[in-house]
């Protein structure tokens, strides 16, 4: 996996990949945030802080599941609610990307 893949997906990483153009150019914000639905806002916020900790099979390093610790230290850091719900989010939501990376070929 290449830096652009993972940092450019990013607010700050696409803000810096059009600043370093020649010339510079403004990244195109309006287009591409997307627009959450206030019940899945916990669930995002805590799915993006624990996303990159995952859970490894073996000596291969195949990915197969999202670190369920950081997702709980991520629901209490953010003071979340309704734990089971978002917990029960953000896997599913791991899982989701992980089948299309799968998939993919990565």
């Amino acid at each position: 996996m290449q830096w652009c893949d993972e940092y450019a997906l990013t607010c700050p990483g696409c803000r810096e990949i059009y600043a370093e153009r020649d010339p510079p150019g403004d990244p195109p914000c309006e287009t591409c945030q997307v627009e959450l639905f206030e019940e899945n806002q916990n669930a995002a916020a805590v799915y993006m802080a624990c996303r990159g900790q995952v859970i490894t099979r073996g000596m291969d390093g195949v990915i197969v599941d999202i670190n369920h610790l950081a997702v709980d230290a991520a629901i209490d850091r953010n003071g979340v609610k309704d734990r089971r719900r978002v917990f029960d989010q953000v896997v599913k939501t791991f899982h989701h990307f992980l089948k299309e990376r799968s998939e993919a070929g990565d």
